[in-house]
């Protein structure tokens, strides 16, 4: 007699089974089929109206295209709708329907989704709205279960966002409801504007009102709290970004797929075409998160910086105080033993100048101060946009009075002459690093003609007709972000703007670091300094000659 070995018979089991459960669902889908298309008949016409006033309010009309794309379309319509017994059911009209406990939407995903029911059931809809136990507010107030798409919670596109936004104020501008809801607070009381908010139309364009008005440790959005509770600007604008953490919330193939790209393992093309065509958010989208990029083509500010280029500039900018250190402290050893001359004033530094030296000062200074604050996320990051945005703009002004000036007569000083530039350059370098030690005469004193000597002209022409008018057009496309242009180079266009403003900052934080320190190389540690307070220029005539 032949037998049949235990694997081969758990195999036959396992495809019976299978095959079993493959009939049992094709007949449910189709069974749900047949009894949505009765429901749809008459759902799906736009012309539906109520037969009674006592119904006119309920959402009659549901679109079918909208219904077959949402994640119920398989379910059967009577597994949440029952009629009460005893009446001719759905065959009457208006309909009569009975609410028991398993139709409601926690009896199904109570126990999968039971994070989510339980934040809801701890948000200030239930605590604030329901505390009278008359069950006013549902997840049919936010949900509605014939259009409920997934994905739409940590991976929202631009028409969720709004959409999103859109239930939250259908109800938080309609007067009458929200004061009935809200315990008597009127509408204008509340500020759905966010005008406090920097960039506020930028954060509601891109934002969910639930990204930061569910609590804080809440991953799944759904327990919302009080505004006062609100998520803070730091919790979002930080290496720990709460955005970030709420991504991983649901994680899914395509995104657990699309950390693979780029590892030289497979196709990458392929998969990307593979993973694309599953829909939602597109691979080399993923591909940039995976990497450590909240968002394609944006950059925000202290969550998405580069750790590895904040360390380096730290490290130059450390270094270079050391040397800078060293080298003063030698000079100030040095100059004990130096012998003092005769004292000489010349004016060279008109009013509008000093006016404009002294204003551009205070706006590098700020807005460096003000950006370090932002870049690492410390204090209050609203109140920092705000100064950063307003010293910002207020250079743009201070930069088109030194044109002004420049323009009026004081421009020359600025125009590099090229012959001889290279042995005034040799020379000049040679007094900074040997000369100033042995107390010679500096190789050029500033005059009516030439108020620079050649290191100077250089590093204050790159400074004010480069850097500063790049750091004006970057800051002001950070500030109206829509007119960034999607691609530059050929790389997102948002990010490489906000790196560049970033590196061109670190830059005019090197060149601030030298220029005060070579305030103090006139013929006394505070010369230069006086000569930009009353305009005159002091230098010692060491020969004893006028």
């Amino acid at each position: 007699m032949k037998t049949i070995s235990m694997g081969k018979w758990l195999g036959h089991l396992l495809r019976s089974l299978s095959l079993l459960w493959l009939l049992t669902l094709s007949h449910g889908a189709l069974a749900a089929e047949v009894n949505n298309s009765q429901c749809l008949s008459c759902h799906s016409d736009s012309d539906i109206h109520a037969v009674t006033s006592d119904n006119a309010g309920a959402k009659l009309f549901i679109a079918e295209e909208a219904y077959q794309e949402s994640v119920h379309a398989t379910v059967p319509c009577v597994a949440c709708h029952q009629s009460e017994q005893g009446n001719a059911g759905f065959e009457a009209l208006p309909h009569t329907q009975t609410t028991v406990a398993t139709n409601s939407c926690e009896s199904c995903h109570g126990l999968v989704q039971h994070k989510i029911t339980n934040a809801w059931k701890n948000s200030v809809h239930i605590s604030k709205i329901d505390k009278d136990g008359k069950n006013k507010f549902s997840c049919e107030s936010c949900h509605d279960a014939h259009t409920m798409q997934c994905s739409v919670i940590t991976k929202p596109t631009v028409q969720q966002v709004a959409s999103s936004n859109a239930l939250c104020t259908d109800c938080h501008t309609r007067a009458v409801e929200y004061q009935a809801l809200s315990g008597g607070k009127k509408v204008t009381e509340q500020d759905l504007t966010h005008a406090s908010i920097p960039n506020a139309a930028l954060h509601l364009g891109s934002l969910r009102c639930i990204d930061c008005h569910a609590g804080s440790n809440d991953l799944t959005l759904h327990n919302i709290v009080p505004a006062k509770e609100s998520v803070s600007c730091n919790q979002c604008h930080s290496d720990e970004s709460i955005l970030v953490q709420r991504r991983h919330f649901a994680p899914t193939e395509q995104n657990i797929a699309g950390s693979l790209l780029n590892q030289g393992l497979f196709d990458d093309k392929s998969l990307q075409n593979k993973l694309n065509s599953l829909g939602g958010i597109p691979a080399q989208q993923e591909v940039q998160w995976v990497n450590g990029s909240l968002f394609k083509n944006s950059y925000l500010i202290g969550a998405n910086g580069d750790v590895r280029l904040d360390r380096a500039i730290m490290w130059l900018a450390t270094a270079l105080l050391l040397i800078l250190a060293l080298h003063g402290l030698l000079r100030l050893v040095i100059s004990k033993t130096q012998s003092g001359g005769q004292w000489h004033k010349t004016y060279l530094y008109t009013l509008p100048v000093r006016i404009w030296h002294w204003l551009n000062a205070l706006c590098f200074i700020l807005l460096l101060i003000s950006g370090v604050a932002m870049h690492f996320s410390q204090g209050e990051l609203a109140t920092w946009a705000d100064l950063h945005n307003i010293i910002g703009l207020t250079l743009c002004a201070v930069w088109l009075l030194f044109i002004g000036v420049n323009l009026l007569g004081n421009g020359h000083h600025y125009v590099v002459k090229l012959n001889g530039l290279l042995g005034r350059l040799l020379r000049q370098t040679r007094y900074y690093l040997f000369g100033i030690f042995r107390g010679e005469v500096h190789p050029e004193h500033p005059s009516a003609q030439s108020k620079f000597n050649p290191l100077q002209q250089l590093g204050y022409v790159g400074v004010m007709y480069l850097i500063v008018p790049l750091l004006i057009a970057t800051g002001l496309l950070m500030l109206y972000p829509e007119n960034t242009p999607e691609l530059i180079f050929g790389l997102p266009g948002k990010q490489l703007v906000a790196y560049t403003h970033y590196l061109l900052a670190a830059v005019s934080l090197l060149f601030l670091l030298v220029h005060l320190y070579l305030c103090t190389t006139g013929d006394s540690l505070t010369a230069l300094l006086k000569g930009m307070l009353d305009g005159y220029h002091r230098h010692k005539d060491k020969n004893g000659n006028d």
